[in-house]
């Protein structure tokens, strides 16, 4: 009895808890629009939206209104931890609410220009928190990440070359010394990852860029080899055709030949016939 005294307590406070929590939905979902790199990067150990420095960075905030009524939306925000804020210009004291019906989703847009290494460090990843505000009473709306990386120019060029290096297609060469210069590639590009993950983005700047240069210089090489071997299979091919037409034409002569051989020799068996009926001809009596 005193068991099913506690379970029944326990039930009446969790479903006290359940009422007590605002029946308000958060921001939806944030899109980071425009990056320079998103995805895995093995200096941070992490996936990261980042966007080198100067560049205008771009986030598309999601809002929702779950509230059961109509409500103004009055101002979208994102701030960093380097202290800064970006203020929305679609929705704030300047431009005015925006009037949402319950239920009905909206895409709030918020730019800036990403500032200098020396203020927003890209040495690791940076936290931010968005935030909408609403009037009537009803509470922000917040959404946290810690993904935004800043890159410098060396980090970037790094990051971009190694993706151009990443979308070259994968082959089995032909050539030798294109195996030889793609070999090169695979080391340089080796030794350009290892800089990077240290982050020493000056150095595996220059590795990527030697592994670039490999690259197309392998491909260069099997392009000429691969021209070279087909030049070489045509003229085989042409010295076939030349070969087959001579024998054809030599064949064509010898059963000419051997027509005319055989004509001769009828010839020949037709003048033995006459020339013996002849000599089996009676001779005209004497007058």
């Amino acid at each position: 009895m005193k068991m099913r005294k506690s379970i029944l307590a326990i039930a009446a406070l969790a479903l006290l808890a359940l009422i007590s929590i605002p029946a308000y939905a958060n921001i939806t979902s944030r899109t980071w629009l425009g990056t320079t790199y998103s995805g895995r990067d093995n200096y941070y150990n992490r996936d990261v939206f980042a966007y080198k420095t100067g560049t205008t960075a771009i986030l598309a905030v999601t809002v929702r209104n779950t509230e059961g009524t109509t409500i103004n939306l009055t101002k979208v925000w994102v701030t960093f931890d380097w202290g800064k804020s970006y203020t929305s210009v679609q929705v704030n004291a300047t431009t005015g609410k925006i009037t949402l019906r319950n239920n009905e989703l909206r895409v709030i847009f918020i730019n800036f220009t990403v500032p200098d290494v020396s203020v927003a460090s890209n040495l690791y990843t940076h936290s931010y928190t968005i935030t909408a505000n609403f009037t009537g009473g009803v509470p922000p709306y917040t959404m946290f990440g810690d993904d935004f990386a800043v890159y410098s120019q060396d980090q970037a060029d790094a990051m971009n070359l190694a993706m151009i290096i990443d979308s070259f297609p994968t082959t089995s060469w032909q050539s030798a010394q294109a195996r030889i210069l793609s070999n090169k590639a695979d080391n340089e590009t080796a030794t350009a990852q290892r800089y990077y993950r240290e982050g020493d983005f000056g150095l595996a700047k220059a590795r990527y860029n030697a592994a670039l240069n490999y690259l197309n210089q392998a491909w260069d090489a099997e392009d000429s080899y691969l021209t070279m071997l087909q030049d070489l299979q045509i003229q085989q091919t042409q010295a076939q055709i030349r070969s087959l037409d001579a024998m054809t034409s030599f064949f064509n002569g010898l059963s000419t030949m051997w027509v005319l051989f055989g004509i001769g020799w009828v010839l020949l068996g037709i003048g033995y016939i006459i020339k013996y009926l002849r000599a089996k001809r009676p001779e005209a009596p004497a007058a």
